[in-house]
């Protein structure tokens, strides 16, 4: 059972502006596996439903994008998004649904999971090429060494489109 799974119950059942708040520090299932986060998340009641604000922080486990070592990545999610209740929380008729079609939803059972909200911030979040370190000097691509333990011994590539240059350096530096 995910740990970002309220019974707002309670909450929708209070007036407008109600709050409640909670501190996560659990493991969530994010794109298929768990990854552990820790936070706070606040819910306020509104009239359709409880808008959440949520500050959240975990680690993605990557590779690289230089060097292809296996690195940490520190993921930061602060979001806020409006939860619609699905069920009157008095009576338990079901309401009409929001105008986005896309929007969250509180179940009929009054239950508000926080699950899709968390992966679709976190998938957004995570950097498309992952570094080690900002300065990660990559492989060789001759070799194949990782730069960062040092140089390799492959001779540097000529690039024939700047000979001439070279050429006029060496003019320059013979006068």
């Amino acid at each position: 059972m995910s740990s970002l799974l309220f019974n707002v119950s309670g909450l929708l059942k209070e007036e407008v502006g109600a709050k409640r708040e909670y501190d996560i520090n659990d493991d969530v299932p994010v794109d298929g596996g768990s990854r552990r986060m820790t936070g706070h998340v606040t819910m306020l009641r509104t009239q359709p439903g409880v808008l959440v604000t949520a500050g959240l922080r975990g680690v993605e486990q990557d590779q690289c994008s230089r060097c292809l070592r296996d690195t940490e990545v520190p993921l930061e999610l602060d979001f806020e998004e409006e939860f619609f209740a699905s069920a009157d929380p008095r009576t338990g008729a079901a309401l009409p649904p929001p105008e986005d079609v896309e929007a969250f939803r509180i179940d009929g059972e009054q239950m508000l999971s926080l699950d899709e909200a968390v992966r679709q911030y976190w998938s957004a979040t995570v950097p498309l090429q992952s570094l080690c370190r900002p300065d990660c000097l990559g492989l060789c691509p001759r070799c194949g060494k990782d730069l960062n333990d040092g140089l390799c011994g492959c001779e540097p590539e000529a690039d024939e489109r700047w000979a001439a240059l070279g050429e006029l350096s060496s003019e320059l530096k013979g006068t």
